[in-house]
């Protein structure tokens, strides 16, 4: 990279769910801060995870999906333009860059104990490991503080509305996540779904010892949730999405339908969750980010309460683990030295091209389910691409599990 005035990394790509493209965004943030660059988040149709289809794009409400829901972060449009014919402009290489800073960076905020804090250090499984989440929060309350990250006036006002509306003196808040919770690295124990009738005992206690209880706020994505919740609990129940909630087990990430409003409602979900006087949730991303929002919400997590299975470490964790922490730390030092960066030199619209002369594009796939094409031998992509494989190849040897003839209740919680 050149050093001709300041230098920007341009955040075009990220995860699917909102709140994970949320942590998509804060992890290159935080990548941009280690290597003094400026962050410009643009998140186009194209913006999931190098040209698949943005899940809450939708053209109607403009090009840039972050400035739906946040205030915008880097500079207007004709000045990137200007910026990127400067060769000022840089981005992440590839999506296996971003999944180092998702999964393999210690340095990054890990909203799921994966990769590194699965293997390394196991904190998916067992207690509550109440000082690493807390660590995970302050990563991001930094860019809070400093105004980077600021949701939308229109947002913030809704929640003023509903709060005022619909809250009672003390309200309960219920996170439930059921429509596409499976195991994506985190292990059966925090992957599992907890049903509406686990978190019965845990509100009747509440109940009990807060009598002045006369609401419970939940925020789901399953509607039959919802109603089982309702009719279990007539004249507290208070909820507020509709248009983001499933009838059935899938998520409602690819409809194509009210893209941008069903973004709204997930993070209004949130923004009222952080307002509740006590907060029940399962693992899952939504609960975890209004944790972030309000360091005094009191909480438990029902996927660590009660863990149905047992870990083990299989036979090759001693040496596995090890190896994890040194091909991370090779690969931290080569991309944070350039390796992690291309050179942005156009945008064309959806399409952002990187590289020398006219470059190519960045979008390595069109479809959501697509798989990317291969990489070039021994280009940037393709080193990136294998430090990857060996680290997933490892994390595999690390662990085994059994199913617990008595699940015990782990440690109490915040």
């Amino acid at each position: 990279m050149t050093r001709n005035g300041v230098q920007y990394l341009l955040i075009c790509n990220t995860s699917d769910g909102l709140v994970a493209q949320l942590n998509g965004v804060i992890v290159q943030m935080q990548f941009a801060r280690r290597l003094s660059l400026r962050p410009i988040v643009y998140l186009h149709r194209r913006s999931y995870m190098f040209g698949g289809p943005n899940p809450y794009f939708d053209a109607d409400h403009g090009a840039n999906a972050w400035d739906y829901y946040f205030e915008p972060v880097g500079v207007p449009e004709d000045k990137l333009r200007s910026l990127v014919d400067e060769g000022r402009v840089f981005t992440l290489s590839s999506a296996s860059e971003l999944e180092r800073l998702y999964r393999w960076e210690p340095e990054s905020w890990f909203m799921n104990p994966y990769g590194y804090y699965r293997t390394v250090e196991n904190r998916a499984d067992g207690s509550y490991p109440t000082d690493w989440w807390q660590a995970q929060r302050e990563k991001v309350r930094p860019f809070l503080k400093d105004g980077t990250l600021r949701f939308g006036p229109s947002l913030l006002s809704e929640v003023d509305r509903f709060v005022g509306a619909k809250f009672g003196e003390t309200t309960l808040g219920l996170q439930l996540r059921g429509s596409d919770k499976f195991d994506f690295g985190v292990g059966p124990n925090l992957s599992r779904k907890v049903l509406p009738e686990e978190y019965f005992p845990h509100i009747d206690a509440y109940l009990v010892e807060h009598p002045e209880c006369d609401r419970i706020f939940v925020a789901t994505d399953q509607r039959q949730w919802l109603g089982v919740l309702e009719e279990a609990y007539p004249d507290k129940v208070i909820s507020y999405s509709e248009k983001s909630l499933s009838d059935t087990d899938s998520n409602r990430f690819h409809d194509a339908q009210e893209k941008a409003v069903r973004g709204k409602e997930v993070l209004i979900d949130l923004l009222l969750l952080s307002r509740c006087n006590f907060l029940l949730k399962c693992h899952a991303a939504v609960g975890e980010m209004a944790l972030v929002l309000n360091p005094d919400l009191a909480f438990l997590d029902l996927n660590y309460a009660k863990q149905p299975m047992r870990v083990k470490r299989r036979s090759l964790h001693g040496i596995a683990a090890p190896a994890i922490r040194v091909i991370c730390a090779i690969w931290k030092w080569r991309a944070e030295r350039g390796s992690a960066l291309e050179r942005v030199v156009s945008i064309e619209g959806d399409d952002i091209f990187v590289g020398k002369g006219r470059g190519r594009s960045l979008n390595v796939k069109s479809g959501a389910s697509e798989k990317a094409a291969r990489a070039p031998v021994l280009s940037r992509r393709f080193v990136s691409d294998g430090f990857d494989w060996i680290l997933r190849q490892l994390e595999r040897r690390c662990f085994d599990y059994e199913p617990q003839a008595h699940p015990t209740p782990t440690s109490d919680q915040n």
